[in-house]
């Protein structure tokens, strides 16, 4: 335990491990919303072409992280056609906006809230029908069915699906590199990174500890689910 205290008390091991908890936690709880939302309105509505829909929405979780932040940062920076054509893009030399906390949780977010999608199509598919018949026969409405019989029967699809986006998105090393580290917000699978990039002699314990705390965050939020 000497090695994990050690690190525990650096302050950027701190810092690296506060951005990925932070980072992660806001990308779930969006990745979630999202995730819910399209879940529902594919699983409950006749929309036209569902299964293209689907494969669609399944794009971003089929895209390796990286290129994925390549693409958003060539689509919202100053040389993005579509931008300089509605007269949005921003100023040569100016600050990308991507290039902040903000932009790296909305990326994975975007990353991992079809993992979201999937747990929580599959809940509605399992949902038995002979309830929401009973209630509406009964009176409920829509708000009702929502409130009493849907949401208590997704919560462990939610759950499930918050604490898949949080581990995956605590994982996650090409969004946080290519976005985090022009911004300066470094988590710990960068960290990681950085300390073997380093070539150091106690680069192999160090990176070991650091491996050990982003397993013992993964194995709590598993506890918690």
């Amino acid at each position: 335990l000497a090695p994990l205290a050690e690190a525990l008390a650096s302050r950027s091991v701190l810092r690296a491990l506060w951005n990925s908890l932070e980072s992660s936690f806001l990308a779930a709880t969006f990745g979630t919303v999202a995730g819910t939302a399209l879940a529902l309105t594919i699983g409950l509505t006749n929309v036209r072409a569902k299964a293209a829909l689907v494969f669609f929405l399944l794009l971003p979780m089929m895209i390796p992280p990286h290129v994925t932040a390549i693409a958003w940062i060539q689509a919202l920076g100053p040389s993005s056609p579509v931008l300089r054509w509605l007269g949005l893009a921003p100023e040569l030399g100016s600050t990308h906006p991507i290039y902040s906390r903000e932009g790296m949780v909305f990326l994975l977010a975007v990353q991992h809230s079809p993992l979201v999608f999937l747990l929580v199509r599959a809940g509605l598919r399992g949902l038995p029908r002979d309830l929401f018949d009973a209630a509406r026969v009964s009176g409920a409405g829509y708000g009702m069915l929502g409130r009493k019989i849907l949401l208590p029967l997704l919560v462990p699809s939610l759950v499930a699906g918050f604490a898949l986006a949080f581990v995956s998105a605590m994982g996650n090393f090409g969004i946080p590199a290519l976005i985090g580290i022009p911004a300066r917000y470094t988590t710990l699978p960068v960290l990681i990174w950085r300390r073997l990039a380093s070539f150091g002699p106690d680069v192999l314990g160090d990176v070991a500890v650091l491996a050990v705390i982003v397993a013992i965050v993964a194995v709590a939020a598993v506890t918690m689910q």
